[in-house]
C-alpha cells in the first residue's frame, strides 16, 4: 500500500523526526511534508520531477503527492516534519489543496531571486523553530502550537503561488491577486475530486460564477498551464500512482483515471514522462526502506539551531517581520480567547519637565479623547532645585486637571516630606526604571503611523513622552503626532486580542471584530485579503487608513514650513493628520472576505460591526 499513514505521539496537527534514510520507495501521505537537509546530499522524486537536494535546501511535498528518497550520501541526516493540513480548514479553506512552493522558478531577475531567498530563509527559520519547541517542550503544547501556527501562516502567505515550469512547481511570479488564488484553489479541488469524471469549464464556471473564459485565463496565468494540460497532470498523478501499485491493467488505469481513451492516455503520459505507460512500469525497481548508519540527534539539533535567525539588528528583524507582498488573514468570528486589548496596550504618558505640565493643560481636551490613559510625573521634577512649596504648586496644578496621575521614583526615593505631601494628596507613588520613552526607537516613526504602530506594538509597556521630537504625543508646536494617531485608534477599541502577528493585530468582543493591518515596507505595496469564518446577517464596516501623507511633517512642507503656526493652521494640520475614513453595508452568509490594497509604509484599521 503505498498511503503511509503518521502517528501524533503528543496532542499536536504536527510530527518531527530526524532521519537518514539512503533509499526508499514510492509512497505518499495525507500530511503535507517538509524536508531540511542539515547534512549531506539526497536525491529526492516527487511524481515525475526529480530534486537534487544539499545541506540547507528545504523541499516541500504537498498532499497525497507521492515521492521517495535515493541516493543519499552516508553522512545525509535530514529534519522530517508532518503537518496535519485538515486541522486548519477552518482558517485557511481549501488548504489542503493549495499547491506550496518554494524553488526559485527565474534566475534571470537577481533582484527576484534575492527575494525568494530572504523568504526561504524566514522559513527555515519557522521550520527549525517549530522542530526544537516540539522536541524540547512536550510537556507544553502552547508553544509548539504557537510555532507550528507561525509556520503555516508563513507558508500561506508568502508560498502557495506556484507557477509549473518545465514540469516542475516553482514559486510564483507574482501579480496574482488573493481572490484569484481563493477561486483557483476551489477549482484545482473540484479537480482533485471529480479528475475520474468529464470535466469542462462550464463546470469550473459554474462552481466561481465566472464565464468559462475568464476561468480558462485564470488557471493559465496563475499555473502556466492550459485547462486541459492541468487537468491531465492530475489525472496523470493518480494514473502513476496506480502503476506503481501494480493491480491494474493499463486500459483500466486509463478509464479509472478519466482519459477518453488508452491511445490518449499513452500521448498524456509520454508528454509528462518521456516514456509510455508501459515503459514506466517496466523501469520500476520497487525496495524497502535503508538508512544509514546511527547519527547523534544531539548533533542533528545544533545543525538545525542555526537555521534560527536571532534578531539581533534592525535588520533581522526587518527580515523576519516582512510578509511578501499580498497577505491572507483569516478570522473565525466566534473565537474570543485572549488577553485584554486595554491591558496589553496601556498608554502612559511621561511628564519629563516642567512645560509639560502647561502643555498637559493645553491639550487636556485632545488627551480625553484618548480614554484609558495615565499619566506619569517624574520625582525629580519635585526633588530637584525646587522648594516644598514649588512641589506642592505642581503636585495641585496636575491635580486640579483631574487626570489620572501617578509618581514615578527612577533613581532614588524622594525625601521624607515630599513622600508624605505626595501621600496627603492620594497620588499613587511607583518605583520605575529610568525611561527615555522606549528601548526600541524607529526613527520612521516621526513621521508614519505605520511605523508608530510598529513600535508601540515591540514595546506595549514603555511609556510616551507627552511633548517633543521623538516617541510623543504631540509636536513642541502643539501638533498630533503618530503616536496620538494610534493611540486615538486604540482609544476606540474594547475586547480581547485573538491574534498578534507582526503585520496585523485582531481584537474581538461579542458584536465586533477589530483588525488593524500594517505595511512597513517603504517600497511596495501590500495587498491584503481578510477571510472571516461563522458570521452571519448585515455588518457596518469602517475602514481608517492612516498613508505615508497623514503626518504634520508633509503638512508643514507643503505649507513651506512657517515659522509661525496659528491655531487654524494647527487645526487644518491636524486634521489632515487624521487618516481617511471610510464606511460600507454588507450581508454577510457564512462568510465574510474583504479584500483591499496598502499603498507602502500604511496603516490600515477596519472595525465590523452587527
Amino acid at each position: 500500500m503505498l498511503l503511509e499513514s503518521i502517528e501524533y505521539p503528543i496532542d499536536l496537527p504536527y510530527s518531527v523526526s530526524f532521519s537518514n534514510v539512503a533509499e526508499e520507495d514510492f509512497h505518499y501521505h495525507n500530511e503535507l511534508e517538509i524536508l531540511l537537509i542539515l547534512k549531506g546530499k539526497t536525491n529526492c522524486k516527487i511524481h515525475n520531477v526529480h530534486y537534487s537536494l544539499k545541506k540547507g535546501d528545504v523541499l516541500i511535498v504537498d498532499t497525497k503527492d507521492m515521492h521517495r528518497i535515493f541516493g543519499s550520501t552516508p553522512d545525509i541526516i535530514m529534519l522530517d516534519m508532518y503537518v496535519d493540513l485538515e486541522f486548519y480548514n477552518d482558517l485557511y479553506p481549501d488548504i489542503d489543496y493549495m499547491i506550496f512552493a518554494c524553488e526559485d522558478y527565474s534566475k534571470t531577475s537577481t533582484l527576484k531571486y534575492q527575494d525568494l531567498q530572504k523568504k526561504v530563509s524566514v522559513l527555515k527559520h519557522h521550520i527549525a523553530k517549530a522542530a526544537l519547541a516540539y522536541i524540547r517542550e512536550k510537556e507544553n503544547a502552547s508553544l509548539p502550537m504557537d510555532c507550528i501556527n507561525d509556520l503555516i501562516f508563513t507558508l500561506v502567505n508568502q508560498f502557495q503561488g506556484f507557477f509549473i515550469e518545465d514540469n516542475k512547481f516553482k514559486a510564483d511570479r507574482g501579480g496574482q491577486s488573493d481572490i484569484d488564488f481563493s477561486r483557483l484553489y476551489k477549482i484545482i479541488k473540484y479537480i482533485y475530486l471529480n479528475y475520474d469524471k468529464r470535466i469542462t469549464l462550464e463546470d469550473l464556471a459554474d462552481i466561481v460564477y465566472l464565464s468559462p473564459y475568464y476561468i480558462s485565463h485564470l488557471i493559465k496565468n496563475t499555473s502556466g498551464l492550459s485547462f486541459q494540460n492541468f487537468l491531465n497532470y492530475v489525472r496523470l498523478e493518480y494514473a502513476e500512482k496506480l502503476l506503481v501499485e501494480d493491480r491494474l491493467t493499463l486500459t483500466q488505469i486509463s478509464e479509472s483515471c478519466g482519459f477518453s481513451s488508452l491511445p490518449y492516455f499513452n500521448k498524456c503520459f509520454r508528454a509528462w514522462y518521456n516514456m509510455t505507460p508501459a515503459q514506466y512500469r517496466k523501469q520500476l525497481n520497487p525496495c524497502e526502506r535503508c538508512s544509514h548508519g546511527p547519527f547523534s540527534k544531539e548533533m542533528a539539533v545544533s545543525l538545525l539551531e542555526t537555521y534560527i535567525i536571532a534578531r539581533r539588528s534592525k535588520m533581522d528583524d526587518r527580515l523576519l517581520s516582512k510578509s511578501s507582498h499580498h497577505i491572507f488573514i483569516p478570522v473565525k468570528y466566534n473565537y474570543r480567547t485572549g488577553k485584554l486589548f486595554k491591558k496589553t496596550f496601556p498608554l502612559k504618558i511621561l511628564l519629563s519637565s516642567y512645560e509639560d505640565i502647561f502643555i498637559l493643560n493645553y491639550q487636556k481636551e485632545r488627551l480625553q479623547g484618548l480614554e484609558s490613559f495615565i499619566v506619569e510625573l517624574d520625582c525629580r521634577l519635585l526633588c530637584e532645585n525646587r522648594s516644598k512649596q514649588e512641589a506642592m504648586d505642581i503636585l495641585i496644578a496636575l491635580q486640579s486637571l483631574k487626570l489620572p496621575l501617578q509618581i514615578a521614583c527612577t533613581e532614588q526615593a524622594p525625601d521624607e516630606l515630599t513622600e508624605n505631601m505626595i501621600k496627603a494628596l492620594n497620588i499613587p507613588l511607583i518605583s520605575s526604571e529610568p525611561s527615555e520613552a522606549g528601548t526600541y526607537y524607529d526613527p520612521g516613526a516621526i513621521y508614519s503611523v505605520s511605523s508608530a504602530l510598529s513600535n508601540i506594538v515591540k514595546n506595549p509597556h514603555d511609556g510616551v513622552k507627552l511633548s517633543g521630537q521623538f516617541k510623543a504625543l504631540f509636536t513642541p508646536e502643539g501638533l498630533i503626532t503618530p503616536f496620538y494617531s494610534v493611540y486615538s485608534v486604540f482609544s476606540g477599541i474594547d475586547g480581547v486580542i485573538t491574534e498578534l502577528r507582526d503585520q496585523y493585530i485582531i481584537v474581538k468582543n461579542e458584536g465586533t471584530i477589530y483588525v488593524m493591518v500594517f505595511n512597513e515596507d517603504r517600497e511596495s505595496k501590500l495587498k491584503a485579503h481578510i477571510h472571516i469564518k461563522d458570521i452571519w446577517g448585515k455588518r457596518l464596516i469602517i475602514e481608517k487608513t492612516y498613508g505615508e501623507k497623514h503626518n504634520f511633517h508633509d503638512s508643514q512642507k507643503a505649507l513651506g514650513f512657517p515659522r509661525i503656526l496659528t491655531d487654524s493652521m494647527k487645526a487644518y494640520i491636524n486634521d489632515a493628520s487624521s487618516g481617511s475614513i471610510s464606511f460600507s453595508f454588507t450581508e454577510a452568509k457564512e462568510t465574510m472576505d474583504l479584500d483591499f490594497e496598502m499603498d507602502p509604509n500604511t496603516f490600515t484599521y477596519i472595525e465590523i460591526r452587527n
